[in-house]
C-alpha cells in the first residue's frame, strides 16, 4: 500500500485515510489512541472540579462499562479475531485505545488459552494521578479497574476474569512494572452480564454505525 507520507501541500477536499501511507497511518493511529486519553482526562477533570473524586470514579466506571464491550466486539469483527480464549482477549487488549501503545507499555504472557498474565512496565495514566496522592491512585487502579476490566474481558469470553497480582500504590516507590494482572477463564466464573449502560450505549448511532467501502471498493469489514 502506497500513499501520502503526510498531509503537506495543498488542501484536498476529497481526502480520506486510504490516501495515506502505512507509515502515516501508524503515526495517526498512535495519536488517535492518545487522544482517547486526552478526551477522558478533560471530561473527568471537569467532573472532578464540580463534583469531586467519588463522582469521577463512578462516571469513569460507567464510561468504560458502556463503551469497551461494544468497541471490543467491533474490533474483533474488523480484525478477524476469532476464538474466545486468553489469546483472543490479549489481541483485543493490544488493539484497545485504552491501552495506547507506548503511553501504556504493556507486556503479555500467554500460559494457555485459559490462563495468562499482562503487566504494564509503565503506565501514563498512573504517572498522571500519582502526584495527587494515594487516594487518587487507589481510585483509578483499584476502584475503576475492578469495575471495568471484567466487562472488557467478558466481551470475548463470559467466563473470563482479570485479577491483580500487584498494583499501585507502588511499593516500593518507583516499582517497575507498575502493575501485573492475571487472566483466568474458568467455567465456575459467574458472568458479569450486560450492564445497563452498555445496553444504552449499544443503541447509539456510534455503536450501530457501519463504514462504507474504501475508495478502491475494499469493504470495511473483511469477508
Amino acid at each position: 500500500m502506497t500513499g501520502r507520507k503526510d498531509y503537506s501541500g495543498e488542501f484536498d477536499p476529497a481526502f480520506r485515510f486510504e490516501d495515506l501511507s502505512k507509515e502515516a497511518l501508524v503515526r495517526l493511529v498512535r495519536e488517535y489512541a492518545l487522544i482517547v486519553h486526552l478526551l477522558d482526562r478533560s471530561a473527568l477533570i471537569a467532573v472532578g472540579l464540580r463534583h469531586g473524586q467519588e463522582a469521577v470514579e463512578e462516571i469513569a466506571i460507567q464510561e468504560w462499562q458502556g463503551a469497551s464491550p461494544i468497541y471490543t466486539r467491533r474490533l474483533r469483527e474488523i480484525m478477524k479475531i476469532e476464538g474466545d480464549g486468553v489469546s483472543a482477549i490479549f489481541k483485543c487488549l493490544q488493539l484497545d485505545p485504552g491501552f495506547a501503545q507506548h503511553y501504556m507499555d504493556v507486556e503479555y504472557e500467554l500460559v494457555s488459552e485459559t490462563h495468562g498474565f499482562f503487566q504494564l512496565r509503565t503506565c501514563g495514566a498512573l504517572l498522571d494521578v500519582e502526584p495527587f496522592g494515594e487516594r487518587a491512585v487507589r481510585g483509578m487502579c483499584h476502584h475503576i479497574e475492578d469495575g471495568t476490566f471484567d466487562w472488557t474481558a467478558q466481551a470475548v469470553n463470559p467466563r473470563a476474569r482479570i485479577r491483580p497480582v500487584h498494583r499501585p500504590p507502588r511499593t516500593p516507590a518507583g516499582r517497575v512494572p507498575h502493575c501485573r494482572w492475571e487472566v483466568i477463564i474458568d467455567d465456575s466464573t459467574e458472568p458479569v452480564g450486560e450492564a445497563e449502560i452498555t445496553r444504552m450505549t449499544g443503541g447509539t448511532t456510534a455503536a450501530r454505525f457501519r463504514f462504507p467501502p474504501m475508495k478502491d471498493g475494499t469493504p470495511h469489514i473483511p469477508a
